[in-house]
């Protein structure tokens, strides 16, 4: 009887799926396959005995050594799909299961030795988006670091003096290349790494993504979205907040009171088994209620143009959503809630927080307080 394999063919300093499943960081491409619950490495003599310490797998199988054995056997020419080959077939796998993101030389390779491949829809190891209590705790420490990066950076447009409406720190403009710079180092330092780190003002805060250019000015919104890497765990840190130096405009005020206010409804509704489409109508509708509508003015979409949150573990962005589309969230998963408005005329607001479902509701991790005229 045919037995099905798992195969991941990647490098897990990218491959999320791969370092979770192994715990092992390699940077670059390793075998992986899981057969009837046993999991196996292929390893080349570079990274065979790191893996043998490192990786949390039940067997770690030496490429080389292999290679050999092949060689007494009378083969030639011998590739790492070669060892593979042999392997599934002293298991009598015919059928393979593999993530979306497989790379198609390998597929066509292995569909010409005859093997049945499935491509799995993400995320390919569903149990991911449950996080046990120790994964909880590595997000925890990423979202430390990344209140102290934040912290930081409002201390510093803090220490800020205005000229001409730009913000200096001592003789130099404090641009958003700046803080971010500053913000990174610190982070690094604390064995984070902060990458496309958010420093938008003015009307760039209106493009939720941009991550700032320029001067930073006063009695604008600035928008800080910070999301660090720990490079010991693998584990997102991600939190958002809103500041402006000096003082705001009505228009602003307003603006930052609705999204206050529809993050605080959307976090009071999520719980265990609800479903996240009516989280985000909630959160929009709450907006909405404040006249602060979503639409397109000439051509460009404005108010509220994103998703109300994400997964958070090992990538930045993962399941489940929050977002207009059907998704029921469930106790254990680690998730973003982060409402925006976003007018070009006016710039952007936006309030980050990350939560963890529980059967009742749901428990905030974030401790960071929320300032906004600073």
């Amino acid at each position: 009887m045919s037995k099905k394999a798992k195969l991941i063919i990647a490098n897990s300093e990218n491959c999320s799926d791969l370092y979770w499943a192994t715990r092992f960081f390699v940077p670059d491409p390793i075998i992986f396959f899981e057969i009837g619950g046993k999991k196996r490495l292929i390893a080349s003599d570079l990274e065979y005995g790191r893996a043998k310490k490192e990786a949390s797998v039940d067997q770690v199988i030496s490429y080389s050594q292999y290679q050999k054995k092949l060689r007494r056997n009378g083969a030639n020419k011998i590739q790492e799909l070669d060892i593979l080959d042999a392997l599934l077939k002293e298991e009598r796998v015919r059928e393979i299961e593999v993530p979306s993101y497989f790379p198609i030389r390998y597929a066509e390779a292995l569909r010409q030795r005859k093997y049945r491949l499935r491509p799995l829809p993400d995320p390919f190891f569903p149990e991911r988006q449950f996080k046990t209590k120790a994964e909880k705790n590595e997000i925890v420490k990423s979202l430390r670091a990344t209140e102290r990066a934040i912290q930081f950076a409002i201390e510093t447009i803090q220490k800020t003096r205005v000229r001409s409406k730009k913000l200096y720190l001592g003789g130099t403009v404090l641009t958003s290349e700046l803080l971010r710079k500053m913000m990174e180092l610190k982070m690094m330092e604390e064995g984070y790494l902060g990458r496309h780190t958010i420093v938008a003002c003015g009307r760039q805060a209106a493009d939720p993504h941009c991550i700032g250019t320029g001067p930073l000015y006063a009695n604008q919104s600035i928008v800080l979205d910070v999301f660090p890497k720990s490079t010991k765990s693998g584990f997102y840190g991600d939190i958002s907040r809103t500041v402006i130096k000096g003082r705001a405009s009505d228009r602003l005020k307003e603006m930052y009171h609705a999204v206050q206010s529809a993050q605080k409804k959307g976090i009071s509704m999520i719980r265990h088994r609800i479903d996240g489409s009516k989280v985000h109508q909630a959160v929009q509708q709450t907006m909405e209620s404040k006249g602060f509508r979503t639409g397109y003015r000439n051509g460009r979409p404005e108010g509220f143009i994103h998703s109300t949150g994400h997964g958070l573990g090992l990538d930045i962005h993962e399941p489940p959503r929050i977002s207009r589309l059907p998704e029921i969230l469930k106790k254990g998963t680690v998730v973003t809630v982060e409402p925006g408005l976003y007018y070009e005329k006016i710039g952007g607001i936006r309030i980050e927080d990350v939560v963890y479902v529980t059967e009742k509701g749901c428990e905030v991790l974030t401790k960071l307080p929320r300032q906004f005229e600073v």
